[in-house]
């Protein structure tokens, strides 16, 4: 078994792109719904994908991952890019609200920790949302077993459905669900089964 996870060993290479560059396809396609000079949260940040993208937008945008060579990554590809992003690592049991936000983007995150850790902190992430505000989420489900080298750090896959029943009175702008087949560098290829929507809150 490893001892570390493939994006965790790949964050440490600045020569390489872990995922893919640019804004997840959900944020590319909607960002123009959201609030425009917008307080963001980008909960697992990763490489700075997402956060790059909306800061370039104008938003203020705060941005961590449990990740110290994911946080590092993304300081020096946004400095590169001369975009200002508050990064920080930062565990997500452990993060506190200290604000409300316009838009809250986490994308292959929350089925990492056990469940009822990411269920308290769903429900936290739906408190600090502003009224009109945007949760953009992108989770795996169980549709499909995780891959023998997630598999260790995979600790609550969602059901299929449960992600868009937690967003039962928001409006649901976008969901989607399916299965995709991604790859990254070192020759790494993955098959996912996944859910993803975009929420706004209206009470």
């Amino acid at each position: 078994m490893q001892e570390r996870p493939f994006w965790e060993q790949l964050y440490a290479d600045m020569e390489v792109s872990t995922f893919s560059k640019g804004p997840t396809m959900d944020v590319n396609e909607f960002y123009n719904v959201f609030p425009k000079n917008a307080q963001v949260l980008d909960v697992g940040c990763g490489e700075g994908r997402n956060s790059i993208f909306m800061a370039k937008l104008g938003n203020k945008v705060d941005a961590f991952d449990i990740s110290e060579n994911g946080i590092e990554k993304a300081k020096k590809i946004s400095k590169q890019m001369g975009v200002q992003v508050n990064y920080f690592c930062c565990d997500l049991e452990k993060f506190l609200f200290e604000k409300e936000y316009d838009v809250i983007l986490s994308h292959g995150v929350l089925h990492l920790p056990y469940k009822d850790i990411r269920d308290k902190f769903i429900t936290k992430m739906q408190g600090n949302t502003k009224i009109g505000g945007y949760n953009v989420i992108g989770i795996f489900t169980n549709r499909l077993p995780a891959t023998p080298d997630n598999a260790p750090y995979t600790h609550s896959f969602f059901d299929v459905g449960e992600l868009p029943e937690k967003y039962k009175d928001w409006e649901i702008i976008h969901h989607l669900e399916g299965t995709f087949t991604d790859s990254h560098p070192g020759d790494i290829h993955h098959e996912h089964a996944f859910e993803r929507i975009i929420a706004k809150r209206i009470v």
